[in-house]
């Protein structure tokens, strides 16, 4: 055999369909329609969550009996009211009355108790990404297309923000200084390559950044990183990682361009990564990404595993016999071309394919 089908678990592509749905947590009502124009700050779904209950007693509020509380009751189950609005009353000389304490609906009245639920939180799921609606159940997902370049990762603080691409430092291996970091980059993504320090993250979000793109991190950064209230994202994972040559030149392709960053690790379990999308205009129809990829001659991979952790290269040839390494394992293998390092033979184990 010459080829072999494995799933594409990193996708970096330059022009390709994105669909993503767009789900709230809750059920609730979707506020757009399918083939509607969004941009990325568009509230697309809204629910109602954690409403709170008053249930006002309008005997004991007014002082009177409940036959009589009864009829100083001036609404109706299901009608809206706002806060201050008269619920019962006005009764006796003092002119008494019993009033809404929020606005909300009234659900029941029953022995001159009326029981309000008030509003709750308003829960608002927002687009992310410019791009057109394509689907929708109404209540709680809503798909939405775009076209653009797409950069997978593998590590997301679990945060999401869209903003304008700044590279900082000198290439894709450049350390995170606080000393880059001014003014002229508030409210960008920035992106540079390995983070071993939490002053560059505190800095940045005091410039109100919208996000940082990084191709390694000390994973005692990790604590830091979940707190912060902007997006980081790791294109290769922990450690003094670079981001590899390809990511980095379509990133560095779009400085100046605005790019939505999805930095939720929970996705994972839906088969999506932490990821990056840049909305470009397509020139013609292109397709959506392959999930599913042959192994075979011309393939770009990358590394997955020590000594080579982290490399991308383009496969040359599928090697037909097993090779035995120096540990002692016996695996199917490839020849790779790396830029910078020639030819290297790495087990088709330890690959995955970049598309």
């Amino acid at each position: 055999m010459s080829e072999m089908i494995l799933p594409s678990r990193t996708h970096v592509i330059p022009m390709t369909t994105i669909r993503r749905e767009r789900v709230l947590p809750v059920p609730g009502a979707a506020t757009v329609r399918v083939n509607e124009k969004v941009q990325a700050a568009d509230v697309i779904a809204q629910a109602e969550v954690s409403p709170r209950h008053y249930y006002l007693d309008i005997a004991r509020a007014l002082g009177i009996a409940e036959s009589l509380a009864m009829r100083s009751i001036v609404v109706e189950v299901g009608v809206r009211v706002q806060e201050g609005d008269i619920i019962a009353g006005p009764v006796g000389v003092a002119r008494k009355t019993v009033r809404a304490p929020e606005e909300g609906k009234i659900m029941a009245i029953s022995k001159a108790r009326v029981l309000l639920r008030a509003r709750g939180r308003l829960l608002e799921l927002h687009a992310g990404f410019p791009g057109v609606v394509v689907g929708s159940d109404g209540a709680q997902t809503v798909t939405v297309e775009t076209t653009g370049s797409l950069v997978q990762a593998m590590w997301g603080n679990g945060r999401q923000d869209f903003g304008v691409l700044r590279v900082v430092g000198e290439g894709p291996g450049a350390r995170l200084q606080t000393s880059q970091l001014d003014i002229k980059l508030r409210g960008a993504v920035l992106i540079s390559g390995i983070c071993d320090h939490p002053a560059p993250l505190h800095q940045a979000t005091e410039l109100s950044v919208r996000g940082v793109i990084l191709g390694g991190m000390s994973s005692d950064l990790i604590p830091v990183a979940r707190r912060l209230n902007y997006p980081v994202l790791l294109t290769e994972g922990f450690g003094a990682r670079p981001i590899n040559t390809t990511t980095f030149n379509l990133f560095s392709n779009n400085v100046g361009r605005e790019a939505a960053l999805f930095a939720q690790m929970d996705t994972l379990r839906k088969g999506h990564r932490p990821e990056v999308i840049i909305p470009l205009p397509a020139s013609r129809s292109v397709s959506l990404p392959e999930e599913i990829v042959v192994l075979k001659p011309g393939v770009q991979v990358r590394v997955i595993q020590a000594p080579y952790l982290g490399e991308v290269g383009i496969i040359r040839r599928i090697l037909p016999d097993v090779i035995e390494y120096p540990s002692g394992i016996r695996a199917r293998s490839a020849s790779l071309e790396v830029e910078g390092m020639g030819s290297i033979t790495v087990p088709l184990a330890n690959l995955e394919v970049m598309q």
